[in-house]
């Protein structure tokens, strides 16, 4: 099982190694309800694939998790239905939180298949 400060020593090189340019990390000057809701979707849907490989009896080795959920979600084409999904909710519910909010719970609870798949 992953380790708290291992998460807490990889997460920022290497998701934003990983990553690249296109998901940079939030600076408060670009923040919008969009950017921070896909921001952190795309943090809950890795972290959670990375607890599926760890899971898995086959798992990769702790250092190589994180990259290779990045690299999933990449792969997966995931991002794009997340950009999507996420722009369609925040154009539809923006200036009312609660529906907004479950709108983007909706949003997570149908991508995670699209790794496992």
């Amino acid at each position: 099982m992953v380790s708290p400060p291992f998460l807490k020593r990889h997460m920022q090189s290497q998701t934003n190694n990983a990553i690249g340019d296109k998901f940079n990390v939030l600076s408060s000057q670009d923040a919008t309800t969009q950017s921070i809701a896909e921001h952190g979707i795309r943090c809950l849907l890795i972290f959670e694939y990375c607890y599926f490989l760890l899971q898995n009896d086959q798992s990769p080795a702790e250092q190589d998790v994180i990259p290779l959920a990045i690299k999933e979600y990449k792969g997966f084409n995931v991002a794009a239905t997340v950009h999507q999904a996420v722009e369609t909710a925040v154009q539809q519910y923006d200036h009312h939180v609660d529906e907004l909010c479950q709108a983007l719970l909706q949003v997570v609870f149908q991508n995670p298949h699209r790794f496992l798949a």
